[in-house]
């Protein structure tokens, strides 16, 4: 066996095969994302241009004004769309019980596809984040941005909520276990979405970002139900 064989780990080759898979999707989310944080930026200083620094500033600090609030949706979009994106194909087209069966482990398997998916989700909404971070520093005190991160933080949350969520539905083989995923999904995404106001989950999002990482497993748990052929 070859050194370059040798490197060739089981992460490797997953990342590969979702890569062919799911580059045109991922690039279009990226560029999609990015071109939306643009225009919001590019919103925020036009707003300033026209407006007094003490009319924004009010708005800022008196009316909890969130200048980026536009985009809140679009990490659990995106987070839903590459589940549905990695999942549905080798659900429709039974070639999840191909990769089940690689002499790797199923859990083995499995977490390596949502790390692909989670670190897929984290380079869409990065770049936007980073935008916002550049340009809100331009305009606005040290103190917005602390205010910003924890504002955006629960809709980062939201979109690996989701993404965790859609792959639970689709690993799933009993469709009322389905329909119960769906209904706690919808529930619980709406959480992250109650805030009008800077800092609404500064004391909960310790717990928010504990939840959305213990949301790992119910994949896992849907892919060992689906495994031991629990479908109706």
């Amino acid at each position: 066996m070859s050194s370059e064989q040798k490197q060739i780990t089981p992460f490797k080759a997953t990342l590969f095969k979702e890569w062919i898979k799911l580059r045109l999707y991922w690039a279009l989310m990226v560029v999609g994302s990015i071109a939306f944080a643009i225009y919001l930026c590019l919103r925020l200083r036009h707003t300033h241009e026209f407006n007094s620094a003490v009319a924004i500033w009010n708005a800022w600090i008196f009316k909890g004004f969130l200048f980026f609030d536009s985009f809140q949706y679009v990490p659990v979009g995106a987070g839903i769309a590459l589940g549905f994106l990695q999942f549905l194909p080798e659900v429709l087209n039974k070639r999840i019980r191909l990769i089940l069966h690689l002499p790797v482990g199923e859990e083995r398997v499995l977490s390596d596809h949502l790390l692909v998916g989670i670190l897929a989700l984290t380079l869409i909404t990065i770049p936007a984040l980073l935008a916002f971070s550049i340009t809100s520093a331009i305009y606005f005190p040290r103190e917005f941005q602390t205010n910003l991160i924890l504002t955006i933080l629960p809709w980062l949350l939201a979109g690996y909520a989701g993404y965790f969520f859609a792959s639970t539905v689709l690993l799933e083989a009993r469709w009322r276990y389905r329909v119960f995923h769906l209904i706690v999904a919808f529930a619980m995404l709406r959480l992250f979405f109650l805030g009008d106001f800077y800092d609404v989950y500064l004391r909960i999002l310790p717990l928010f970002a504990l939840w959305t990482v213990s949301l790992f497993l119910a994949p896992l748990f849907s892919n060992y139900r689906f495994r031991k052929g629990f479908e109706s």
